[in-house]
Protein backbone atom coordinates (compact mmCIF):
# COMPACT_ATOMS: atom_id res chain seq x y z
CA UNK A 1 0.00 0.00 0.00
CA UNK A 2 1.39 3.38 -0.99
CA UNK A 3 1.91 5.94 1.75
CA UNK A 4 2.80 9.59 1.59
CA UNK A 5 6.04 10.45 3.30
CA UNK A 6 5.71 13.76 5.07
CA UNK A 7 9.32 13.53 6.14
CA UNK A 8 10.38 14.00 2.52
CA UNK A 9 10.11 17.70 3.16
CA UNK A 10 10.23 17.96 6.90
CA UNK A 11 13.87 17.70 7.83
CA UNK A 12 14.63 18.93 11.33
CA UNK A 13 10.92 19.44 12.00
CA UNK A 14 11.00 22.68 10.02
CA UNK A 15 13.36 24.53 12.35
CA UNK A 16 17.07 24.94 12.89
CA UNK A 17 19.00 23.84 15.93
CA UNK A 18 20.25 27.30 16.89
CA UNK A 19 17.26 27.71 19.21
CA UNK A 20 16.63 28.02 22.90
CA UNK A 21 16.71 24.74 24.77
CA UNK A 22 13.37 23.28 25.75
CA UNK A 23 12.47 22.03 29.16
CA UNK A 24 11.62 18.35 28.78
CA UNK A 25 8.01 17.29 29.03
CA UNK A 26 7.00 14.15 30.86
CA UNK A 27 3.93 12.52 29.36
CA UNK A 28 2.00 9.97 31.34
CA UNK A 29 0.37 8.53 28.22
CA UNK A 30 2.95 8.71 25.43
CA UNK A 31 3.89 6.10 22.87
CA UNK A 32 7.01 6.73 20.80
CA UNK A 33 7.13 6.03 17.09
CA UNK A 34 9.41 6.31 14.10
CA UNK A 35 9.99 9.37 11.93
CA UNK A 36 7.79 9.22 8.84
CA UNK A 37 4.19 10.41 8.64
CA UNK A 38 2.12 9.00 5.83
CA UNK A 39 -1.40 8.14 4.87
CA UNK A 40 -3.12 5.67 2.63
CA UNK A 41 -6.82 4.96 2.55
CA UNK A 42 -9.62 3.64 0.49
CA UNK A 43 -12.06 6.02 -1.15
CA UNK A 44 -15.59 6.49 0.05
CA UNK A 45 -18.28 9.10 0.25
CA UNK A 46 -20.90 10.09 2.77
CA UNK A 47 -23.17 13.09 2.88
CA UNK A 48 -22.79 15.96 5.30
CA UNK A 49 -25.87 15.07 7.36
CA UNK A 50 -24.28 12.23 9.26
CA UNK A 51 -24.90 11.17 12.83
CA UNK A 52 -22.81 13.29 15.20
CA UNK A 53 -20.51 11.99 17.89
CA UNK A 54 -21.98 11.60 21.34
CA UNK A 55 -20.02 12.50 24.47
CA UNK A 56 -17.92 9.56 25.58
CA UNK A 57 -17.12 8.61 22.00
CA UNK A 58 -13.55 8.42 20.75
CA UNK A 59 -12.18 11.28 18.69
CA UNK A 60 -8.65 11.32 17.30
CA UNK A 61 -6.87 14.55 16.40
CA UNK A 62 -3.85 14.40 14.10
CA UNK A 63 -1.59 17.30 15.05
CA UNK A 64 -0.52 18.54 18.49
CA UNK A 65 0.11 22.20 17.76
CA UNK A 66 -2.00 24.97 19.25
CA UNK A 67 -4.94 24.20 16.94
CA UNK A 68 -5.00 20.49 17.76
CA UNK A 69 -4.45 21.00 21.48
CA UNK A 70 -7.20 23.61 21.80
CA UNK A 71 -9.63 21.40 19.87
CA UNK A 72 -8.71 18.55 22.20
CA UNK A 73 -9.44 20.66 25.27
CA UNK A 74 -12.75 21.90 23.87
CA UNK A 75 -13.88 18.35 23.11
CA UNK A 76 -12.62 17.05 26.43
CA UNK A 77 -14.59 19.72 28.28
CA UNK A 78 -17.72 18.35 26.57
CA UNK A 79 -17.04 14.83 27.79
CA UNK A 80 -15.37 13.31 24.74
CA UNK A 81 -12.55 10.80 24.92
CA UNK A 82 -9.78 12.34 22.86
CA UNK A 83 -6.45 11.11 21.55
CA UNK A 84 -3.88 13.48 20.09
CA UNK A 85 -1.47 11.99 17.55
CA UNK A 86 1.74 13.65 16.41
CA UNK A 87 5.12 12.53 15.16
CA UNK A 88 6.74 15.12 17.47
CA UNK A 89 6.16 16.36 20.97
CA UNK A 90 3.45 19.01 21.31
CA UNK A 91 4.18 22.55 20.06
CA UNK A 92 7.18 21.71 17.89
CA UNK A 93 6.05 23.50 14.71
CA UNK A 94 4.69 27.01 14.21
CA UNK A 95 3.25 26.81 17.72
CA UNK A 96 6.85 26.97 18.86
CA UNK A 97 8.12 29.83 16.75
CA UNK A 98 5.29 32.26 16.06
CA UNK A 99 5.25 35.92 17.10
CA UNK A 100 2.88 35.24 19.99
CA UNK A 101 0.31 37.89 19.04
CA UNK A 102 -3.43 37.55 19.66
CA UNK A 103 -4.15 39.44 16.46
CA UNK A 104 -7.83 40.31 16.40
CA UNK A 105 -6.79 42.93 13.82
CA UNK A 106 -5.64 40.25 11.34
CA UNK A 107 -8.67 40.49 9.04
CA UNK A 108 -6.92 41.82 5.93
CA UNK A 109 -5.84 39.01 3.59
CA UNK A 110 -2.35 38.86 2.14
CA UNK A 111 -3.91 39.04 -1.33
CA UNK A 112 -4.84 42.72 -1.52
CA UNK A 113 -5.52 44.50 -4.83
CA UNK A 114 -2.30 45.17 -6.75
CA UNK A 115 -0.38 42.30 -5.16
CA UNK A 116 0.45 40.62 -8.48
CA UNK A 117 2.54 43.64 -9.51
CA UNK A 118 4.89 42.80 -6.66
CA UNK A 119 5.72 39.28 -7.89
CA UNK A 120 8.75 40.34 -10.01
CA UNK A 121 10.20 42.06 -6.98
CA UNK A 122 9.65 38.92 -4.94
CA UNK A 123 11.78 36.99 -7.42
CA UNK A 124 14.60 39.51 -7.79
CA UNK A 125 14.94 40.39 -4.10
CA UNK A 126 15.32 37.01 -2.42
CA UNK A 127 15.94 38.58 0.99
CA UNK A 128 13.03 41.04 0.85
CA UNK A 129 10.13 40.89 3.32
CA UNK A 130 7.97 39.06 0.76
CA UNK A 131 9.69 36.69 -1.64
CA UNK A 132 9.40 33.56 -3.75
CA UNK A 133 12.40 31.26 -4.09
CA UNK A 134 13.07 30.95 -7.82
CA UNK A 135 13.44 27.17 -7.58
CA UNK A 136 9.89 27.04 -6.24
CA UNK A 137 8.21 29.37 -8.76
CA UNK A 138 6.92 26.64 -11.09
CA UNK A 139 5.16 24.92 -8.18
CA UNK A 140 3.64 28.24 -7.18
CA UNK A 141 1.95 29.16 -10.49
CA UNK A 142 -1.50 27.58 -9.82
CA UNK A 143 -1.44 28.95 -6.28
CA UNK A 144 -0.51 32.43 -7.50
CA UNK A 145 -3.43 32.39 -9.95
CA UNK A 146 -5.87 31.70 -7.11
CA UNK A 147 -4.04 34.24 -4.96
CA UNK A 148 -4.57 36.92 -7.61
CA UNK A 149 -8.25 35.98 -7.92
CA UNK A 150 -8.62 36.44 -4.15
CA UNK A 151 -7.31 40.01 -4.44
CA UNK A 152 -10.44 41.20 -6.27
CA UNK A 153 -12.09 43.87 -4.05
CA UNK A 154 -15.30 41.91 -3.51
CA UNK A 155 -13.33 38.80 -2.56
CA UNK A 156 -11.21 40.81 -0.12
CA UNK A 157 -14.34 42.01 1.68
CA UNK A 158 -15.77 38.48 1.91
CA UNK A 159 -12.48 37.12 3.23
CA UNK A 160 -12.17 39.91 5.78
CA UNK A 161 -15.72 39.32 7.03
CA UNK A 162 -14.94 35.63 7.57
CA UNK A 163 -11.70 36.44 9.40
CA UNK A 164 -13.46 39.02 11.58
CA UNK A 165 -15.79 36.30 12.86
CA UNK A 166 -12.91 33.85 13.38
CA UNK A 167 -10.49 36.19 15.15
CA UNK A 168 -12.53 38.82 16.96
CA UNK A 169 -12.99 36.96 20.26
CA UNK A 170 -9.44 35.60 20.59
CA UNK A 171 -8.56 37.41 23.82
CA UNK A 172 -11.72 36.33 25.66
CA UNK A 173 -11.28 32.86 24.19
CA UNK A 174 -7.83 32.46 25.70
CA UNK A 175 -8.91 33.93 29.01
CA UNK A 176 -11.57 31.23 29.20
CA UNK A 177 -9.21 28.45 28.07
CA UNK A 178 -6.50 29.33 30.58
CA UNK A 179 -8.61 30.39 33.56
CA UNK A 180 -7.38 28.80 36.80
CA UNK A 181 -4.55 26.99 35.00
CA UNK A 182 -0.77 27.40 34.97
CA UNK A 183 -1.09 28.95 31.51
CA UNK A 184 -3.21 31.87 32.71
CA UNK A 185 -0.21 34.09 33.46
CA UNK A 186 1.12 33.65 29.92
CA UNK A 187 -1.79 35.59 28.38
CA UNK A 188 -1.37 39.36 28.39
CA UNK A 189 -4.16 41.72 27.33
CA UNK A 190 -2.34 44.54 25.60
CA UNK A 191 -2.48 46.98 22.72
CA UNK A 192 -0.32 46.21 19.71
CA UNK A 193 1.56 49.21 18.32
CA UNK A 194 1.90 49.56 14.56
CA UNK A 195 4.71 52.10 14.08
CA UNK A 196 5.49 54.46 11.20
CA UNK A 197 8.10 57.11 10.55
CA UNK A 198 5.37 59.69 10.01
CA UNK A 199 1.66 60.07 9.33
CA UNK A 200 2.25 60.10 5.58
CA UNK A 201 3.65 56.55 5.77
CA UNK A 202 0.55 55.50 7.67
CA UNK A 203 -1.73 57.05 5.06
CA UNK A 204 0.08 55.14 2.30
CA UNK A 205 -1.26 52.00 4.01
CA UNK A 206 -4.85 53.26 3.79
CA UNK A 207 -5.95 50.22 1.79
CA UNK A 208 -5.27 47.75 4.59
CA UNK A 209 -6.53 50.14 7.27
CA UNK A 210 -9.73 50.61 5.32
CA UNK A 211 -10.31 46.85 5.28
CA UNK A 212 -9.69 46.69 9.01
CA UNK A 213 -12.02 49.58 9.77
CA UNK A 214 -14.87 48.02 7.80
CA UNK A 215 -14.45 44.73 9.65
CA UNK A 216 -14.54 45.56 13.30
CA UNK A 217 -10.94 46.50 14.09
CA UNK A 218 -10.62 49.46 16.43
CA UNK A 219 -7.59 51.61 17.18
CA UNK A 220 -6.34 55.00 18.28
CA UNK A 221 -3.69 57.17 16.61
CA UNK A 222 -0.59 58.22 18.54
CA UNK A 223 1.51 61.28 17.82
CA UNK A 224 5.21 61.35 18.61
CA UNK A 225 4.78 62.48 22.21
CA UNK A 226 2.12 59.86 22.96
CA UNK A 227 4.23 57.17 21.30
CA UNK A 228 7.29 58.11 23.42
CA UNK A 229 5.18 57.88 26.58
CA UNK A 230 4.03 54.38 25.69
CA UNK A 231 7.24 53.04 24.18
CA UNK A 232 10.36 55.02 25.17
CA UNK A 233 12.75 52.35 23.86
CA UNK A 234 11.59 52.75 20.26
CA UNK A 235 13.97 54.39 17.77
CA UNK A 236 13.38 58.12 17.39
CA UNK A 237 12.77 57.90 13.65
CA UNK A 238 9.37 56.34 14.41
CA UNK A 239 7.15 59.32 15.16
CA UNK A 240 3.63 58.04 14.50
CA UNK A 241 1.77 54.89 15.52
CA UNK A 242 -1.52 53.07 15.62
CA UNK A 243 -2.50 51.46 18.93
CA UNK A 244 -4.62 48.44 18.03
CA UNK A 245 -7.28 47.49 20.56
CA UNK A 246 -8.87 44.16 21.57
CA UNK A 247 -5.50 42.43 21.25
CA UNK A 248 -2.94 40.71 23.41
CA UNK A 249 0.05 38.42 23.32
CA UNK A 250 1.53 35.41 25.03
CA UNK A 251 4.83 35.46 26.87
CA UNK A 252 5.72 32.08 25.36
CA UNK A 253 3.60 30.47 22.62
CA UNK A 254 5.30 27.11 22.93
CA UNK A 255 4.88 26.90 26.70
CA UNK A 256 1.27 28.06 26.38
CA UNK A 257 0.54 25.09 24.12
CA UNK A 258 2.50 22.72 26.34
CA UNK A 259 0.66 23.79 29.47
CA UNK A 260 -2.73 23.39 27.80
CA UNK A 261 -1.55 19.98 26.67
CA UNK A 262 -0.61 19.06 30.24
CA UNK A 263 -4.13 20.02 31.34
CA UNK A 264 -5.43 17.73 28.61
CA UNK A 265 -3.30 14.83 29.86
CA UNK A 266 -4.19 15.52 33.50
CA UNK A 267 -7.88 15.27 32.66
CA UNK A 268 -7.52 11.89 31.00
CA UNK A 269 -6.51 12.75 27.45
CA UNK A 270 -4.34 10.36 25.46
CA UNK A 271 -1.24 11.25 23.45
CA UNK A 272 0.15 8.92 20.81
CA UNK A 273 3.56 9.96 19.57
CA UNK A 274 3.69 8.15 16.26
CA UNK A 275 3.64 8.61 12.52
CA UNK A 276 0.35 7.97 10.76
CA UNK A 277 0.97 5.46 8.00
CA UNK A 278 -2.57 4.52 7.05
CA UNK A 279 -6.20 5.37 7.77
CA UNK A 280 -8.42 2.40 7.08
CA UNK A 281 -11.92 3.48 6.03
CA UNK A 282 -14.94 1.19 6.25
CA UNK A 283 -18.24 2.45 4.82
CA UNK A 284 -16.97 6.01 4.91
CA UNK A 285 -15.99 5.83 8.55
CA UNK A 286 -12.43 5.58 9.85
CA UNK A 287 -11.82 2.25 11.53
CA UNK A 288 -8.24 2.64 12.70
CA UNK A 289 -4.97 4.41 12.18
CA UNK A 290 -2.00 2.34 11.21
CA UNK A 291 0.93 4.06 12.87
CA UNK A 292 4.59 3.45 13.54
CA UNK A 293 3.49 2.43 17.04
CA UNK A 294 0.88 -0.05 15.82
CA UNK A 295 -2.86 0.04 15.21
CA UNK A 296 -5.00 2.71 16.84
CA UNK A 297 -8.77 2.28 16.85
CA UNK A 298 -10.75 5.43 15.99
CA UNK A 299 -14.29 6.65 15.40
CA UNK A 300 -13.87 10.27 14.26
CA UNK A 301 -10.76 12.07 12.99
CA UNK A 302 -9.79 15.74 13.01
CA UNK A 303 -6.91 16.64 10.68
CA UNK A 304 -5.06 19.57 12.23
CA UNK A 305 -1.41 19.08 11.31
CA UNK A 306 -0.68 22.45 9.73
CA UNK A 307 1.40 22.55 6.57
CA UNK A 308 1.29 18.75 6.27
CA UNK A 309 -2.51 18.53 6.31
CA UNK A 310 -2.73 18.96 2.55
CA UNK A 311 -1.08 15.61 1.99
CA UNK A 312 -3.70 13.92 4.13
CA UNK A 313 -6.57 15.77 2.46
CA UNK A 314 -5.24 14.73 -0.94
CA UNK A 315 -5.32 11.07 0.03
CA UNK A 316 -8.90 11.61 1.19
CA UNK A 317 -9.64 12.79 -2.37
CA UNK A 318 -10.05 16.40 -1.24
CA UNK A 319 -7.09 18.26 -2.74
CA UNK A 320 -6.40 21.78 -1.54
CA UNK A 321 -3.86 24.33 -2.85
CA UNK A 322 -1.86 24.42 0.37
CA UNK A 323 1.60 25.99 0.25
CA UNK A 324 4.32 26.11 2.88
CA UNK A 325 4.79 29.81 3.61
CA UNK A 326 8.00 29.98 5.54
CA UNK A 327 8.44 32.36 8.44
CA UNK A 328 11.57 33.19 10.41
CA UNK A 329 12.31 34.50 13.85
CA UNK A 330 15.24 35.63 15.93
CA UNK A 331 14.88 35.57 19.71
CA UNK A 332 17.40 37.72 21.57
CA UNK A 333 18.15 36.64 25.13
CA UNK A 334 20.31 38.10 27.90
CA UNK A 335 20.68 41.49 26.23
CA UNK A 336 21.48 44.81 27.87
CA UNK A 337 19.23 47.82 27.51
CA UNK A 338 15.51 48.39 27.43
CA UNK A 339 13.24 46.41 25.17
CA UNK A 340 9.63 47.19 24.26
CA UNK A 341 6.73 47.15 26.70
CA UNK A 342 4.24 46.17 24.00
CA UNK A 343 4.28 44.14 20.80
CA UNK A 344 5.51 46.29 17.91
CA UNK A 345 4.60 45.90 14.23
CA UNK A 346 6.79 47.51 11.57
CA UNK A 347 4.72 47.41 8.35
CA UNK A 348 7.60 48.64 6.19
CA UNK A 349 9.76 45.69 7.21
CA UNK A 350 6.89 43.23 7.73
CA UNK A 351 8.14 42.17 11.15
CA UNK A 352 6.71 41.97 14.66
CA UNK A 353 8.76 42.36 17.83
CA UNK A 354 7.26 40.77 20.93
CA UNK A 355 8.55 40.85 24.53
CA UNK A 356 8.59 37.29 25.84
CA UNK A 357 9.70 35.54 28.99
CA UNK A 358 12.76 34.10 27.24
CA UNK A 359 13.78 37.40 25.61
CA UNK A 360 12.76 39.64 22.74
CA UNK A 361 11.49 37.91 19.61
CA UNK A 362 11.39 39.51 16.18
CA UNK A 363 9.41 37.42 13.71
CA UNK A 364 8.20 37.82 10.20
CA UNK A 365 9.20 37.54 6.56
CA UNK A 366 7.00 35.84 4.00
CA UNK A 367 8.97 33.37 1.90
CA UNK A 368 7.45 30.84 -0.46
CA UNK A 369 10.06 28.13 -0.81
CA UNK A 370 8.35 24.83 -0.11
CA UNK A 371 10.72 22.48 1.68
CA UNK A 372 13.94 24.06 0.40
CA UNK A 373 16.62 24.65 3.06
CA UNK A 374 16.31 27.82 5.18
CA UNK A 375 17.89 31.02 3.89
CA UNK A 376 19.85 32.11 6.95
CA UNK A 377 20.45 35.57 5.48
CA UNK A 378 16.93 36.27 6.67
CA UNK A 379 17.95 35.74 10.29
CA UNK A 380 20.69 38.33 9.84
CA UNK A 381 18.15 40.75 8.36
CA UNK A 382 15.75 40.18 11.25
CA UNK A 383 18.54 40.90 13.73
CA UNK A 384 19.30 44.17 11.93
CA UNK A 385 15.60 45.11 11.98
CA UNK A 386 15.58 44.51 15.72
CA UNK A 387 18.55 46.84 16.17
CA UNK A 388 16.85 49.45 13.99
CA UNK A 389 13.69 49.35 16.08
CA UNK A 390 15.42 49.36 19.49
CA UNK A 391 18.87 50.95 19.21
CA UNK A 392 19.39 50.90 22.98
CA UNK A 393 19.63 47.13 23.06
CA UNK A 394 23.18 45.81 23.21
CA UNK A 395 24.68 42.33 23.13
CA UNK A 396 22.65 39.25 23.89
CA UNK A 397 22.46 35.76 22.47
CA UNK A 398 20.44 35.38 19.28
CA UNK A 399 18.64 32.14 18.48
CA UNK A 400 17.16 31.63 15.04
CA UNK A 401 14.26 29.57 13.75
CA UNK A 402 12.39 28.85 10.54
CA UNK A 403 8.99 27.20 10.29
CA UNK A 404 6.29 26.41 7.75
CA UNK A 405 3.01 28.31 7.90
CA UNK A 406 0.16 26.44 6.17
CA UNK A 407 -1.00 28.94 3.56
CA UNK A 408 -4.02 28.87 1.26
CA UNK A 409 -4.36 31.45 -1.54
CA UNK A 410 -7.42 33.18 -0.09
CA UNK A 411 -5.87 33.58 3.40
CA UNK A 412 -8.67 31.51 4.94
CA UNK A 413 -8.14 28.20 6.75
CA UNK A 414 -10.09 25.03 6.12
CA UNK A 415 -12.44 24.43 9.04
CA UNK A 416 -15.33 22.00 9.07
CA UNK A 417 -16.54 18.55 8.14
CA UNK A 418 -15.13 16.74 5.13
CA UNK A 419 -17.32 16.99 2.04
CA UNK A 420 -16.70 13.30 1.30
CA UNK A 421 -16.32 11.55 4.64
CA UNK A 422 -18.77 12.38 7.42
CA UNK A 423 -16.40 11.07 10.09
CA UNK A 424 -13.53 13.36 9.07
CA UNK A 425 -13.12 16.98 10.15
CA UNK A 426 -10.55 19.56 9.10
CA UNK A 427 -8.85 22.41 10.93
CA UNK A 428 -5.76 23.61 9.08
CA UNK A 429 -4.36 26.35 6.85
CA UNK A 430 -4.42 29.17 9.38
CA UNK A 431 -1.43 30.93 7.83
CA UNK A 432 -0.41 33.87 10.08
CA UNK A 433 -3.29 33.57 12.53
CA UNK A 434 -3.15 30.04 13.94
CA UNK A 435 -2.54 31.19 17.51
CA UNK A 436 -5.21 33.87 17.21
CA UNK A 437 -7.79 31.59 15.59
CA UNK A 438 -7.33 28.56 17.84
CA UNK A 439 -10.08 29.33 20.40
CA UNK A 440 -12.84 29.82 17.82
CA UNK A 441 -11.56 26.93 15.69
CA UNK A 442 -11.71 24.66 18.72
CA UNK A 443 -15.20 25.85 19.58
CA UNK A 444 -16.72 25.28 16.15
CA UNK A 445 -15.13 21.85 15.68
CA UNK A 446 -16.53 20.83 19.08
CA UNK A 447 -19.93 22.22 18.10
CA UNK A 448 -19.92 20.32 14.80
CA UNK A 449 -19.10 17.04 16.48
CA UNK A 450 -21.85 17.68 19.03
CA UNK A 451 -24.48 18.39 16.39
CA UNK A 452 -24.80 22.04 17.37
CA UNK A 453 -25.00 25.06 15.12
CA UNK A 454 -21.47 26.50 14.82
CA UNK A 455 -20.87 29.87 16.45
CA UNK A 456 -19.75 31.33 13.12
CA UNK A 457 -20.66 30.71 9.49
CA UNK A 458 -18.31 27.98 8.22
CA UNK A 459 -19.27 28.29 4.56
CA UNK A 460 -16.23 30.48 3.72
CA UNK A 461 -13.93 27.87 5.30
CA UNK A 462 -15.25 24.76 3.51
CA UNK A 463 -12.66 22.44 1.99
CA UNK A 464 -14.37 22.18 -1.41
CA UNK A 465 -14.34 25.93 -2.11
CA UNK A 466 -11.42 25.75 -4.54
Amino acid sequence: MMCLKASQGRANNGFTKEEFDDQPLLFSRTISGAAVMGLALSSGSLGMNAVTVSPGSKTTIIGAGIIGVVIARQLQNRGYRVTLVDRDEPAEGCSRGNAGILAAYGVAPLSLPGILKKVPGMLFDPTGPLSIRRQHLFNMVPWLWRFWRASEPGAVERIAAALEALLGSTVSGYKALTRDTAAESLIKVSPVLCVYEDQYAYEKDRLVWGVRERHGVRWSLLNNSELRDMEPSLAERYRFAVALENCGFTLNPQRLTQLLFKEFIRDGGQFLRADVQDIAMENGKPAHLQTSAGQHSIQKVVIACGAWSGQLALRLQEPVPLQQERGYHVTLCDFKGQGPRYPIISPSQKVIATPMEMGLRVAGMVEFGGFLPPDHRRSTILRSHLAGLFPGIQGGNAMRWMGHRPSLPDSLPVIGRSSRHASVFYAFGHQHVGLTAAPMTGSVIAELLSGEKPSIDLFPFRIDRF
